[in-house]
């Protein structure tokens, strides 16, 4: 804020905790809807010396497009991405079932066979997270202040100023010693989110009657709190496309430009070109029998060696052996969600994006429900018609409206992941098939793909029929009904 004596003072005073893809998404969405005559204070703090990105690739669906054109920046963004398209760009309303994730199965000395395309509206849209972070600082509104180095250890609920202004505040509180107060608490800050402990830890002393004999992350209610280990790590590192090129410039990595799949019996790799095709995105997922739930013993993100690396994806098809002879510098990362969150909104404090739903990366669309949380949220709150008093009921129907599909959304992911590593109950498991000859084999083999192709068809559908605007329009139903029970 400016300090001038003509503005009108802040509605409210917003702390987002968090400055990445979620965090970002809500302070541009505020200060695209913001009524400069009932502005909020927005005060970002985020954790690290700048704003940045971990991870290099992010898919973005037809719902998360419906959002960047709302928030005015498609165009810009669309100019970073990798598109699956022939060329041609569609009008806003118009539609063309396009690829958007191609099924390989590629667990054998053979060349690979593609047995499903997903079809998706429009096809693949993929890009660097850093492009995606790029345009979302370059949005921010003046209305808000980034305070970085701002690691936070948790909150707690003040009343210094309840006998100046009659309200209570929150007290934010930082590793490096500093206390920041706001009157409302947005935690974008991640699968470790300091924001959700402190707000479980809070609700456990306060509500669970075996409180002080049950520690919160043994509580039947408050343990789905903490991060659940999958029982998979990945493999991530970057393959420069002319590397790849050399190698074999038909590789189908480099042909195709939607994410594709190489699949194998409990584990599958992932590669998708980013920053105009300058890299392959490659992501080796590997699943440990009986491993989900446990406590994985290392740290979740360390430098892997390449001989990890190969000797998982040992004996597959030759256009996985030529993107294992381009491994350089990979990365090993445990892969944790967070599974069945009771709550994500407490008094004036709420979570979004993966502090409140981190899933697995098989739909590729993590960033995508944390930018429509992110949106969903700000234009509650830029309503003018959320007023303080208002804002604990605003975030119970953000709660409401998001929470339950995003559950949903971490639920498919799993189910889809079981798919693409042929463990999914009833359907093709990756064993060898009796018959009577090798070539009767293939055909029961690619059979039985198709009908594993169709199965995951079907689960792919929530990315295109349903809709941002219709979880809006239920959210402004509420609204309407909050605002009028308060009158």
């Amino acid at each position: 804020m400016d300090g001038n004596a003509d503005s009108p003072s802040p509605r409210f005073r917003l702390a987002i905790v968090g400055g990445g893809i979620a965090g970002l998404t809500l302070a541009v969405t505020l200060g695209r809807l913001e009524d400069h005559a009932s502005p909020i204070q927005i005060d970002m703090y985020e954790a690290g010396q700048e704003i940045t990105t971990v991870g290099a690739g992010i898919s973005v669906w037809p719902r998360t497009w419906t959002v960047m054109r709302a928030l005015g920046i498609y165009e810009e963004l669309l100019n970073k991405a990798v598109r699956h398209t022939d060329g041609n760009r569609k009008a806003a309303g118009e539609e063309e079932f396009r690829p958007a994730f191609v099924m390989r199965k590629s667990d054998w000395k053979r060349e690979g066979y593609e047995f499903w395309r997903i079809m998706v509206p429009n096809g693949s849209t993929v890009m660097h997270r850093a492009d995606m972070v790029d345009v979302l600082v370059r949005h921010l509104p003046k209305s808000c202040t980034v305070h970085t180095s701002k690691r936070i250890v948790s909150y707690t609920e003040s009343t210094s100023d309840e006998k100046e202004s009659g309200r209570s505040a929150y007290t934010l509180h930082f590793a490096d010693g500093t206390t920041a107060e706001a009157d409302v608490i947005i935690g974008a800050d991640g699968i470790k989110s300091k924001t959700r402990a402190a707000m479980y830890d809070s609700a456990h002393e306060r509500e669970c009657a075996d409180s002080k004999a049950v520690p919160r992350e043994d509580c039947a209610r408050c343990k789905h709190a903490t991060p659940l280990w999958t029982g998979t790590v990945a493999y991530r590192y970057l393959i420069p496309g002319e590397r790849m090129r050399e190698v074999n410039p038909e590789h189908s990595a480099l042909k195709i430009k939607s994410p594709m799949s190489y699949a194998g019996k409990g584990r599958h790799i992932i590669t998708y070109p980013i920053s105009d095709g300058k890299y392959l995105n490659w992501i080796g997922f590997v699943t440990v029998p009986g491993g989900i739930g446990t406590t994985y013993p290392h740290k979740w993100l360390m430098d892997a060696s390449r001989d990890d690396v190969v000797a998982n994806f040992a004996g597959w098809e030759p256009e996985v052996d030529q993107m294992l002879s381009c491994v350089e510098k990979p990365t090993l990362w445990a892969i944790h969600i967070v599974d069945d969150l009771p709550f994500a909104a407490s008094g004036r404090v709420a979570l979004i994006g993966d502090a409140v739903h981190a899933m697995e990366t098989h739909f590729g669309a993590g960033g995508g429900q944390a930018i429509e949380d992110a949106y969903i949220l700000g234009r509650l709150l830029a309503d003018p018609r959320t007023t303080l008093v208002r804002v604990a009921g605003a975030l119970k129907i953000y709660e409401d409206i998001r929470l339950p599909f995003a559950r949903s959304v971490v639920k498919n992911a799993a189910k889809i992941g079981l798919m693409y590593e042929f463990n999914s109950p009833g359907l093709y498991d990756g064993r060898p098939v009796s018959a009577a000859s090798e070539e009767e084999e293939f055909e029961t083999t690619k059979s039985r793909l198709r009908e594993l192709g169709e199965a995951a068809q079907e689960l792919w559908k929530w990315q295109w029929e349903t809709k941002v605007e219709e979880q809006w329009e239920e959210t402004e139903r509420q609204l309407e009904a909050l605002v009028g029970s308060s009158n």
